[in-house]
Order: C-alpha cells, then structure tokens, then sequence
C-alpha cells in the first residue's frame, strides 16, 4: 500500500464521492472547500484548477493547490496547500491544512501527507512555511513538531473561541 498526494483530475469522482462519505458529521470544509451537493464534478475541478493558477478568486482567498491521499485508489485524507500568505492566513490557516478520515487516522498517513505536502511548498519555491493548529490538537502540532516546526507563538482566534499555536518549517534548499 502506497500513499500517493495529488491533485484529482478527471477520472477520480468516484474516488472523491466515496471519501467524502468518510465526513458525514464533520464540517465538510475538512474534505473540500468547494464541493456542495449538485455542484458537478468536472465544475470543480475546472475551480480547483483556476484556484491553484489564482484565476477568478474569491475575495480573501490566495491561490492554493488541493491534494488528496490516495490509497489502493480510496482517498484518505487531503492538504491544501496556500502559496502564499495574507493577514488571514498569518493569523490562522498558514501554507498547509490537512485532514485525514477518523477511520485512517493514528496511522502515520496525516505524516506522510505532510511531508509531501512539504515537498510540494518547496517545488513552489516557499522557503518557510507557516502551519498553524488548535493548541489542544496535539496529534496535529505533533506532526509540525516532527518536522522541526518552530513555535512562533499562541494566539486566542476568536473566530473559532480557541487558542492558536503558529509554527514556521524552514525548508532546506
């Protein structure tokens, strides 16, 4: 079983409807920000496409690219990846969100999935990459730690009434 982050194309709405499956109960912004019920598929992905070339993007938005974990062809999880930062994104959100389905987490897939997702950020040229999560999310400020995220702070969001933790990943050239 191998682990592969990507874009979706085509020939993956099966895939995509069946994962979504995975969130019922859960703010389906963990699974997509744009899919909602009778938005048609290839009406998605021609806006996930124009998101990550920052064409038509709405106001507060920064292009950013979706990748989904694919695994034995299921998706398990998803990054988002933002290409750049503006006051939102500083304050909450970062360069990376990820999101892995509770019945594959506690398996190493939202690690791997960040590594990737790492890899990606450097391919777009980010040097450092900003992550940010809920101070009692321990699993997810686990995986940031793992990849030498330094601390930069914890903030209160009043947005969500929690804490904040915002780290910084510096990737090596």
């Amino acid at each position: 079983m191998k682990l592969v982050l990507r874009e979706l194309n085509e020939k993956d709405e099966q895939a995509f409807l069946e994962g979504l499956k995975e969130w019922v109960g859960e703010s389906p912004h963990w699974y997509s920000f744009i899919w909602k019920e009778g938005l048609a598929f290839p009406d998605m992905l021609n806006v996930l496409k124009n998101e990550a070339a920052g064409i038509d993007l709405a106001p507060g938005r920064v292009p950013h690219s979706m990748l989904y974990g694919f695994l034995d062809g299921k998706i398990i999880g998803r990054v988002s990846i933002r290409h750049s930062l503006n006051d939102y994104l500083r304050k909450r959100g970062g360069h990376i969100g990820y999101a892995v389905a509770k019945s594959q987490r506690k398996k190493g897939f939202a690690t791997e999935m960040v590594r990737m997702g790492l890899e990606y950020c450097r391919n777009l040229g980010i040097e450092s990459v900003m992550v940010t999560c809920a101070d009692d999310n321990v699993p997810s400020w686990k995986i940031v730690e793992h990849f030498d995220g330094k601390l930069q702070d914890r903030i209160w969001d009043d947005e969500d009434n929690e804490m904040i933790r915002r780290y910084w990943i510096a990737l090596p050239k």
